[in-house]
């Protein structure tokens, strides 16, 4: 059997990292592979799954995160993937809260029997959010990014245009600081050369993949006892009605600042067509759900999801409830 090469997208919420997952999606099939993928959620709905055309196997992880309640899970879904998908490649698209060094132990566990090899873990950062962290009190969420920045073979400082010369490269140092050894790009929409994740030389990368998997084996007592999600909260709406879009747009303005990211499929009154919004750092993103995905329009719901730190969800529940206007059929 074939050896599978596995590509790991971390980052936090909203940080490009399925914009980054369609990219290299649409390369892989130009280039004649086939790609599995495997995505996670820490909610109990897949929104970022609508994204994907139906001839790429999607593997679903839900409820959890990779790395803490369904890690275990991992080496499993990838033994499932190698024998009965065969793909070219596998992408693991983790949750915004998962540390790569866990998946990277469910990954080397998988790898012992089956002819699986890790090759890159890429880091996708938010170049504003990040500064906004630097500046501000040390705090789960920034300790987080740090470890997902320390992992990363090749880091992504992504949605650059938003911020100064000056602040850029403070953000570019403080990346350098964290994590010296890791190649980095600055990029648009994530946009950027496929050929640097998949035809250059991996030879440094592979070495540093080893000495991450050992680090994590050495770490692994101590990280079990401060690497917790509490903080992170979710809450997910499903809607029985229509709603105004300029009052939809508007909710984004009143919900706590302690959401980070929000997204969901919705359907706008004297509109005939579906939507699927995406919400990061006070952004707000309505993208129409073409007729040629995989999933059939009538069958998809109307739901958001909303993901934070230690938001007041009725704030948010009765915000959304305003909006309802009329029942759907």
């Amino acid at each position: 059997m074939k050896s599978i090469p596995v590509y790991v997208l971390s980052g936090f919420l909203g940080s490009g990292k399925t914009t980054l997952l369609t990219r290299i999606l649409n390369y892989l099939k130009l280039k004649g592979k086939r790609p599995a993928v495997i995505m996670n959620e820490i909610g109990d709905v897949n929104l970022d799954g609508l994204l994907i055309n139906d001839d790429v196997p999607v593997a679903e992880m839900l409820n959890g995160c990779i790395c803490c309640t369904i890690r275990e899970d991992l080496s499993s879904t990838l033994l499932d993937i190698y024998h009965q998908v065969q793909p070219d490649v596998i992408v693991i698209e983790s949750t915004g809260i998962a540390n790569p060094l866990e998946l990277i132990e469910g990954i080397t566990n998988a790898s012992l029997i089956a002819g699986i090899e890790l090759r890159l873990v890429t880091t996708v950062v938010s170049a504003p959010h990040f500064l906004a962290l630097t500046h501000a009190e040390r705090g789960k969420t920034r300790r987080l990014m740090e470890e997902q920045i320390r992992c990363a073979d090749l880091l992504l400082l992504n949605k650059t245009d938003q911020l100064t010369g000056e602040y850029n490269q403070e953000v570019k140092n403080e990346l350098e600081q964290l994590n010296p050894h890791a190649k980095l790009v600055e990029t648009l929409r994530c946009e950027i050369g496929m050929d640097l994740l998949f035809t250059s030389s991996h030879r440094e990368a592979e070495l540093n993949d080893q000495n991450v998997q050992q680090h994590s084996i050495e770490k692994m007592d101590e990280h079990s006892h401060h690497h917790t999600h509490k903080h992170v909260m979710t809450y997910t709406h499903r809607f029985d009605g229509v709603v105004d879009r300029q009052k939809f747009e508007n909710l984004f303005s009143k919900i706590p600042t302690e959401v980070y990211r929000a997204k969901g499929i919705i359907k706008f009154t004297k509109d005939k067509d579906l939507y699927l919004f995406q919400f990061a750092y006070r952004e707000l993103e309505i993208i129409k759900i073409k007729p040629q995905q995989s999933v059939e329009p009538k069958s998809l719901k109307p739901v958001a999801v909303f993901i934070g730190e230690h938001f007041d969800k009725i704030q948010v529940k009765n915000a959304i409830q305003e909006l309802t206007s009329i029942k759907m059929n």
